[in-house]
């Protein structure tokens, strides 16, 4: 799994955003997000045809997206489309308020344990200290990224933030032996992605993650697991939608307290 397919639809989305109405690019990007389901089984030539368009076009429009062909573009939205099933299985079943309440509580109770620690506590120190801090995620979090980077900046902490290797790659010319990095990836995935990247970022580095691997271990400072070992109850869906932004309040708020802490001796 790489860059790609984490950040292709926020790629197609923001072309989607970022062009006219009836523009080219706006119309293509449009046709992928309402048939983003089919495109793996679709060629070239219906593309072409559907769009008024020629093959020249939307292999250009491939090439913006970062792929050399139409035919990889293809084939990471066959990869997307495995994740369906996961979903469909998920939201399914009359019980699926009831259960998605049981869970909930689950995890923010286990959250907010794991998130009261002397350990954690220094995070927030860090941040403050640090020269320079960097929040790298998927891009599936980076709205509550933003968040969280706009709640900063009132207090005085201007952030860097990145949701791709080539993003990140820019950036490490900021980076020194004093900066704070901080990596979220739910399943992995985002960190897999960028591993060939880590190795020429300095500073100190700090994960956020579900998954349990030993390599973390000598590739970061630090590591902090969302659940204890063996608790796999609760859907990783959850952990995206409602766990990341649960441990971005409690950061805030702790950082809160650090500077008018630090103000007041």
């Amino acid at each position: 799994m790489n860059n790609e397919r984490l950040s292709l639809l926020s790629n197609i989305q923001h072309i989607f955003n970022e062009n006219q109405l009836g523009s080219v690019d706006y119309e293509l990007s449009r046709f992928f997000l309402q048939n983003y389901a089919d495109i793996s089984k679709m060629n070239i030539y219906e593309i072409a045809e559907e769009n008024h368009v020629s093959r020249a076009t939307v292999r250009r429009f491939c090439d913006r997206l970062g792929y050399e062909n139409f035919k990889d573009l293809k084939k990471h939205f066959d990869d997307f489309n495995e994740g369906t099933e996961k979903y469909r299985r998920f939201y399914s079943g009359d019980d699926f308020r009831k259960k998605i309440v049981m869970e909930l509580d689950s995890m923010m109770q286990e959250l907010s344990e794991r998130m009261n620690t002397p350990e954690k506590n220094s995070i927030v120190s860090d941040m403050e200290t640090a020269d320079t801090v960097f929040i790298f995620s998927s891009s599936r979090i980076s709205s509550s990224v933003l968040t969280f980077q706009h709640e900063l900046i009132n207090f005085g902490l201007t952030i860097r933030v990145a949701d791709n290797l080539e993003n990140i790659e820019l950036l490490e010319s900021q980076m020194t032996d004093k900066s704070l990095i901080i990596i979220f990836s739910i399943t992995g995935v985002f960190v897999e992605s960028i591993k060939n990247g880590l190795d020429n970022c300095r500073g100190r580095k700090i994960l956020f993650t579900l998954e349990r691997n030993v390599i973390f271990n000598r590739t970061f400072d630090k590591v902090y697991h969302f659940r204890k070992q063996g608790n796999s109850k609760i859907n990783e869906q959850l952990y995206y939608t409602y766990g990341v932004d649960f441990i971005f309040d409690i950061l805030f708020k702790d950082y809160l307290d650090f500077i008018y802490e630090k103000k007041e001796v």
